[in-house]
């Protein structure tokens, strides 16, 4: 497969890597729990969320009101509550397959923007963003924050999650 940038392969290799964890957990080990309630499905609708978000930045949209949550405070953890509060009454298999169709329409609109797309800032998505004008960082870290680097946090939050699970037999 050709790729039309250098950030496929990466988020390949770490979706291929998540998806290996999840598969092997199966419809139950969805439910799983983590000290902080959130059960793995949850990572699963969260990833998807901030995947969701990256969209909305690539297409020049609100990237809260992308994420479903539009009303939420521009805070992190406050998004990622709300994130939280709107899905968690999603199945397993309702949360699964909203994280793997949010993650095919992202790789869809990945696949059309080429490098030199990737290094331009986050303000060329974004015009009316109100965040500092001045920060030219290019969107290709957003990319790597909401995409292979997120995943491997997740991961490693999962993995937390069985080892627990598996510690408390």
């Amino acid at each position: 497969m050709s790729t039309a940038n250098s950030v496929i392969g990466p988020i390949e290799r770490g979706w291929d890597e998540l998806n290996g964890l999840i598969d092997s957990l199966g419809p139950h080990g969805l439910t799983l729990s983590g000290p902080d309630g959130w059960a793995v499905k949850d990572h699963l609708v969260h990833i998807a969320a901030w995947e969701l978000s990256l969209l909305g930045l690539l297409e020049g949209a609100d990237r809260r009101s992308a994420m479903g949550v539009p009303g939420a405070d521009e805070e992190t953890d406050s998004i990622n509550a709300a994130v939280w509060a709107l899905h968690r009454g999603m199945t397993p298999e309702q949360a699964l397959d909203h994280f793997r169709e949010t993650h095919a329409m992202l790789m869809r609109r990945l696949g059309t923007l080429s490098d030199a797309d990737l290094q331009r800032p986050y303000n060329h998505f974004q015009p009316h963003d109100p965040r500092d004008q001045k920060d030219n960082r290019p969107v290709l870290d957003w990319v790597g924050g909401n995409t292979w680097e997120h995943y491997a946090e997740h991961t490693g939050y999962i993995n937390q999650i069985v080892n627990d699970s598996s510690a408390a037999r």
